[in-house]
């Protein structure tokens, strides 16, 4: 019988691993400091389109920016900050989807001014690492089917797409019927 991924666990593991440094970035716990900048990416038009979610409350991105992250149950999210040359530029994001089945998600949020330079892709693969760390056997990426540059990082992080879901939401942004995408990666894939 296969042992569930402990949430506690995961919750230190991740503590531990903070801050990581790559060729670029660092990714690091949130600071209240960060809060004028998540606020303009969490708030951007552009960006509230692809993320299938009301916006967040002002409360919302306070505790998001204050209050330490913890995976302690199915669904708890771990949100990951990520700088350049000391400036928030995004997050990046693993959560605990089933901790019996061992299954993880990940997720990444650019500022629109941060875009298009490889960040995002740096930054989830750092959130891949750390999915694996706490013992995930399946990571997945839910996407917008809007988002081709979601899509294209997924890809390149060696997942593949296993469903296209048609207008299988509406988007609170729109207001209208969308499409989400599944993609997801094996353990002893990567």
């Amino acid at each position: 019988m296969l042992a569930p991924i402990d949430a506690a666990v995961a919750t230190a593991t991740l503590d531990a691993a903070l801050p990581q440094r790559t060729e670029r970035l660092v990714l690091r716990r949130f600071a209240p400091e960060d809060l004028d900048a998540f606020r303009a990416y969490q708030t951007d038009p552009g960006t509230v389109l692809h993320l299938w979610r009301p916006m967040l409350s002002e409360e919302q991105m306070v505790a998001r920016v204050t209050m330490p992250p913890v995976l302690a149950a199915d669904g708890d999210a771990y949100g990951i900050a990520v700088e350049t040359d000391g400036v928030l530029v995004g997050e990046t994001v693993v959560r605990l989807i089933d901790a019996a089945g061992r299954q993880a998600e990940i997720g990444w949020i650019l500022a629109p001014e941060h875009r298009g330079r490889g960040y995002a892709l740096e930054a989830a693969r750092v959130a891949l690492d750390l999915a694996w760390a706490i013992g995930a056997h399946r990571v997945t990426a839910v996407l917008d089917h809007e988002n081709a540059a979601s899509a294209r990082v997924a890809e390149r992080l060696g997942m593949r797409r296993e469903a296209l879901l048609i207008d299988d939401g509406v988007n609170p942004a729109t207001g209208a019927y969308g499409s989400s995408e599944i993609w997801a990666i094996l353990e002893p894939e990567r």
